[in-house]
Parts: structure tokens; sequence; C-alpha cells
């Protein structure tokens, strides 16, 4: 993918003042209230917020200091916080050892463990500089295979400590946590903690959706299946009803008709839990003998390096934050949330204690977060609150940042054909494309743009723009955040 660079070196080098003549001032005024006093506006809440990088000044500023709830948009806290903490060489290994003696015969008269250290992309559908699903199965087996082992005596264990058990933040609504994109934490997460759910779509709307497969299989989880089929074209309105640790997933809605097969994504129940399983299997297929079960353990152990047998190692976290930002992956937000404080504070990563950690961090930024309250890392929860004011400080002072490469260069670029989803159609032909770099926001009724342009007369500004509460279609909120953006390019 090619990548428009706008700013990244030369931002120190930015020497020209910023025009800020009152007619522009008005100009932007006027627009900003023909856009609230709209029908799709008027009983919401709305804040616009734009600040110079050369400067520091706040240029526009239009109920900035309001509490909103910024979806997505949130994610750039979190993942500022993380390259700051971290560092984006990070990487992340995951290990696997094995206990007890191996005998002259091969066998293996202990525990084979795999140790969750909380990276996200392990056999990655997602991240292309990550090992794919049956590629780490495979490394497993053919280290176990390398070390002489033929048969084991005792469990496949997957060693889950470094987090603690609540795999989901509390105020996630019930629609979400068996969707792929409400994926819970797992210490050992794999495959985006996702599945593929196939069904046969009826031949006519109205007809039973028939489950085909899943993929990667499922074993032990079951499905009460009220999925319709719906009209040609009406799209995937299929939702899978399971929380963690649930052995039962309720699915309800539909998918359209017109297809041999039509496929959702859900989330697994219990992620470390299906690692074992699987490795077990794949062991089982290549020839060696397990004995006893797979199984998680939550028991913090040492091991004996001696008696290790590989380590898989993540991508660094640079190009984890790409993935994270790009699109807006929910579970890497969750897993670096937790990671932090495992790393800080050396105990099992809780949510907590790791949004304490983000909140801290904006703190030695001078940002004030009065404004600011946090029940998860990626923004999924409607209960979060940031204001407009705090999102564009952020932006500014991540200019200043030793990391502010990985983290600019994880944000959307407008307008650019190349891009996924919103963000290519967002500013198309204006001035605007392949110059700002945007993360969108989008839960129900929260829709939200953060982020940098440049603008006619090379200032790089920061900008946010965060509605709660609109009225009508996703479109007239995008429209009116595009044609404020390309404003703020044209006339500052």
């Amino acid at each position: 993918m090619m990548r428009t660079l706008i700013f990244i070196v030369p931002l120190v080098m930015v020497l020209s003042l910023l025009p800020n003549s009152q007619g522009q001032n008005n100009s932007i005024n006027r627009l900003i209230e023909k856009y609230r006093q709209s029908k799709s506006l008027i009983n919401g809440q709305w804040s616009v917020v734009a600040k110079s990088v050369t400067t520091g000044k706040t240029i526009i500023d239009f109920q900035g200091h309001q509490s909103l709830a910024p979806a997505s948009g949130l994610k750039l806290f979190t993942s500022a916080a993380a390259l700051d903490r971290l560092g984006g060489n990070f990487r992340i290994q995951t290990p696997l050892y094995y206990s007890g003696d191996i005998d002259s015969k091969g066998v293996l008269h202990g525990d084979v463990i795999l140790v969750g250290k909380g990276d996200p992309t392990l056999g990655s559908t997602i991240i292309k500089k990550s090992r794919p699903l049956n590629d780490v199965l495979d490394h497993w087996v053919n280290a176990l295979q390398k070390s002489g082992i033929k048969q084991i005596k005792g469990h496949i264990i997957v060693d889950i400590s470094i987090f603690n058990n609540n795999r989901v933040p509390g105020y996630w609504p019930w629609i979400d946590i068996g969707n792929y994109y409400g994926a819970g934490t797992s210490a050992l997460s794999i495959h985006d903690n996702l599945y593929y759910l196939h069904f046969r779509p009826g031949r006519s709307p109205g007809m039973p959706a028939k489950i085909r497969t899943t993929e990667p299989k499922m074993e032990g989880l079951n499905f009460k299946n009220f999925i319709k089929t719906g009209t040609p074209g009406s799209g995937d309105q299929g939702y899978i009803y399971c929380a963690p640790g649930q052995n039962t997933a309720v699915l309800r809605g539909t998918i359209p008709a017109g297809f041999d097969t039509f496929t959702i994504k859900g989330s697994m129940p219990d992620p470390a839990l299906f690692a074992a399983k699987a490795f077990k299997k794949r062991l089982e297929t290549s020839g060696v003998d397990v004995q006893n079960t797979a199984i998680t353990s939550a028991t913090n152990r040492t091991y004996d390096e001696n008696k290790r047998l590989c380590i898989i190692q993540s991508p660094p976290l640079r190009d984890i934050i790409y993935i994270l930002n790009k699109k807006s992956v929910n579970l890497y937000a969750e897993q670096l949330v937790k990671l932090m404080d495992y790393k800080t504070n050396q105990k099992p990563g809780d949510l907590n204690r790791g949004l304490k950690i983000i909140k801290k961090f904006l703190n030695e930024q001078d940002i004030d977060t009065s404004s600011i309250t946090l029940f998860d890392g990626s923004g999924l929860s409607r209960t979060n609150r940031i204001s407009a004011l705090a999102m564009a400080e952020l932006l500014l002072q991540m200019t200043k940042h030793s990391e502010f490469t990985a983290f600019y260069e994880s944000l959307g670029i407008a307008g650019d054909a190349n891009e996924s989803g919103s963000y290519k159609n967002f500013g198309e032909n204006t001035i605007i494309a392949g110059n700002a770099r945007v993360k969108t926001g989008l839960i129900n009724g929260v829709r939200s743009h953060s982020g940098y342009v440049k603008s006619q007369s090379g200032e790089i500004i920061t900008f946010s723009m965060i509605a709660n509460n609109y009225d009508g279609h996703l479109y007239i909120i995008d429209q009116f955040h595009e044609n404020l953006l390309i404003h703020i390019a044209k006339n500052y």
C-alpha cells in the first residue's frame, strides 16, 4: 500500500504563522452554527476543535470541553499510551515448554505448557507479519517432535496467568460480545479470537438459514439458531449472543437470500482452551499420543529455560498499532490495555489499572483529564467519555513524541482508493484527499473524526469532531465533518 506522508520529520521546520483573520473565523462559525441548528444535531451533542501544531493555539473550539462518547476514536488514547509505555519495537514472545522428563523411548512424563503472554496477533488473519493459525499449530508440533517427544503422559496446558479472568469490559452491550468485534481478551489470544460461521440461506425471505459449519472447527460450542433468510441485498443482519466461557450461542437476525454460502464472524468463548484443544488434536494427527486432556491454568508458574521447546514472536508494536487503528480492531486495543498493566505492575493484567495508566500518560502530556472517563480501551462502550479538546491536544502532543511516525501512519488516509471503509470516500477528490489523516469512531448514536490535516498555507492542524445522539442517517454527520475539514484546509 502506498502511504502519503505529509509532515513526519518536517514538523519542526514548519515556520509559517497561522492565518487567523476575522473573516475566516466568521466563516467557520457560520458553518458550525448552520450544522448545529440542523435537524440532525439540534437535539444532540456536538463538539469541534482544531489546534495549530506550529503555535499550539486552539483555532476552533465549539463546545470542546463537553464530555462525549468517542467510539473508536478512543483507540488513539490507547495506542499513544502503548507506544509511549512499551515502545514501537516492543515484541511479545509466546513460549512453549515441557515439564518432567523425556525417557529413551520418547515418552514425556510430564506436561506440555503453552504460556500466554498477551500477543493479540498469534495466528491472526489480519496482520501480514503474523503466522496464520495452521502455521502456528505446525510450528508447535514440529518443535515438540524435534525434541524427540513421541508420547505425552500428561496434559496440554495453556498458562493464562498473566491476565485476570475478567475478559470483557462490564459496559459492553450484550448484542456485541458474541460477535467478532466484541471478542474478549485472553492471555493466549489466537486467530484474532474469532471464528467464521457459515450458513446456507433459504431459497426465499423468511425461510430458516441453516448452519453449514464453523471455521476453524469450534468443538464444544453449540448453537441455537433462529436466523432467518432476509431479502436479497439486505446484508449481514445476523447476531451471535454468547458470553465468554459459555458453550451455547444463540443466533438471531437475518442473512440475505441469493447466496449458496453466507458467512458471519463470532467471538471465541474461550480462545486459550480452543488453542489447547487445537494443539492437542494437531499433535495426535501428527502421530504424537497425548494421554490426558487439554486444559487452561491460571496458576503462576516458573519455567526451566532448558525445557523450552520454541518461542513465537509477535510483529513489533508499531505494526500492531498500524492494524489496530487502520482496521479499528477492538481486541488489539483491549489486549494492550492489560499488557500495559502487566508490564508496569507485574500483576495479572487488569483493565481498570490499565485505564489508569492511560490517564496517567495523558496527564504527563499536560492534557486536562477532568472530561475523561474510561470504561474500555477500544471505545466499544457507550459509557466512555472524552472531550474533543483533549483529543486535539493529544494529537498535538504526539507530534513531539519519539513514536510519532508509528502513531501518525496508523491513521486512515482520507479519500485514498487504497484505504478501506469510510476513509476511501471521506473527502474524495477534495483538498483533504491524500492529505488528512483520520481515525473514525462509530457506535450507536456516536460518530467521531479526529486526526491531522495540512492546510493550503502549509499549516499542520490537529482536529477532533464528535457527535452524540444525532438524528437521522450517519451520512449527514460524515458530510458535516467532511465539509468542516475541507473548510479548515482551505482557509487556515
